[in-house]
């Protein structure tokens, strides 16, 4: 309920007494479950509208929710009707079907479509989510450990990620799925590896490549993001170049995290040393973004953002160099914001930023 009263108090809206909620992050943040629901918050209580194939697993996960069981569909909706009249809601839906099949039981002042509140409130994270972001960081450290074993000549990018993967969720960590890619991890090589988003593929590690890998995972509900690149027998002097650049540039934007900062100003301190490194037009990204329940969630490390990087902020630093047709680099760490002065130190994935050759 404290988190529900956080986001109602900070709704400027006249009268918005309740939220009604139907995105999952959004139900896992304020009631512990994740699954089909919908939650109606209060500032005195939480009722938890489950269809009834989820009703046993929401008593035993939610926490202080009140469980109320219905039909999928139709029935779902009609449970929530009784509410509409009761209270003026804030709620996050953006299903076009579920919001026509509301609006003849209320309107727009009485139920107004808003998902701000939500990602400004778990843009700050407390010490509990820190704690899960942390673990998921520390699985990482370990998976990074196993690609030193398993990174070999003949290896394919898909088999790397399918024993990832497999140790991951031997380690009680779960994949990431979110909507731009089809592979739970990012595995690139070779050519493959100046893609930033290159989706995992059969192409076998050869002497020469450097090999992305970027790794996604969930513990507990909560994520954390990491990229190594690594390097497969030998590099050139321009991978060399380009790699030590790169690492340079992650190091400079990881000092310059720190309360008050605007997002923008992170992004200029990575960008403008890869700019001076001659390959300012091979950095195609932004330089991070928020992480918690989502992948990708406030704030946004990108160019010219005013907002400011506040304590509690959960952020990645990946800046990338992408050389087409021939290879790329990105290092990315997860970093909490707080009043370090060492943020490098810091970083939750512990994992080596030198260049590995294997």
């Amino acid at each position: 309920m404290l988190r529900a009263r956080k986001i109602l108090d900070s709704i400027v809206a006249d009268g918005i007494n309740a939220l009604m909620v139907f995105k999952p992050e959004n139900i896992f943040y304020l009631t512990g479950f994740w699954g089909e629901s919908v939650a109606i918050c209060s500032r005195d209580d939480t009722k938890l509208i489950v269809p009834k194939l989820e009703s046993t697993r929401a008593c035993n996960e939610s926490r202080n929710s009140e469980i109320i069981t219905t039909e999928r569909g139709p029935g779902l909706i009609k449970s929530i009707t009784p509410y509409l009249s009761k209270f003026r809601f804030y709620s996050d839906c953006s299903d076009y079907e579920t919001i026509r099949s509301i609006l003849p039981y209320t309107d727009n002042s009485n139920f107004v479509l808003d998902d701000s509140p939500f990602r400004s409130s778990r843009s700050m994270k407390d010490e509990y989510e820190i704690e899960k972001i942390k673990e998921a960081s520390k699985i990482i450290d370990k998976l990074y450990a196993i690609c030193n074993q398993e990174i070999k000549a003949g290896v394919t990018e898909k088999q790397l990620q399918s024993e990832l993967l497999y140790q991951a969720m031997k380690l009680d960590a779960t994949s990431v799925c979110y909507p731009y890619t089809l592979n739970p991890f990012i595995i690139a090589s070779g050519t493959n590896s100046a893609l930033p988003h290159c989706e995992t593929s059969n192409r076998q590690f050869v002497a020469g490549d450097f090999i992305v890998v970027d790794l996604t995972i969930r513990y507990k509900g909560y994520i954390s993001d990491a990229t190594r690149t690594f390097a497969l027998n030998k590099v050139s002097p321009e991978m060399c170049e380009v790699y030590e650049l790169v690492k340079r540039s992650q190091q400079h934007g990881l000092e310059h995290v720190k309360e008050r900062i605007e997002c923008g100003e992170v992004d200029k301190a990575c960008r403008n040393l890869i700019s001076s490194g001659g390959y300012g037009n091979k950095f195609i990204h932004s330089t991070g973004h928020g992480v918690g329940l989502e992948v990708h969630e406030q704030p946004w490390i990108r160019q010219n953002d005013s907002n400011k990087l506040l304590k509690g902020m959960v952020v990645t630093i990946e800046p990338g160099i992408y050389v087409n047709s021939k290879f790329g680099v990105r290092i990315e760490d997860t970093i909490v914001v707080n009043d370090s002065i060492n943020n490098n130190e810091i970083a939750l994935t512990k994992f080596t930023k030198e260049l590995l050759i294997l």
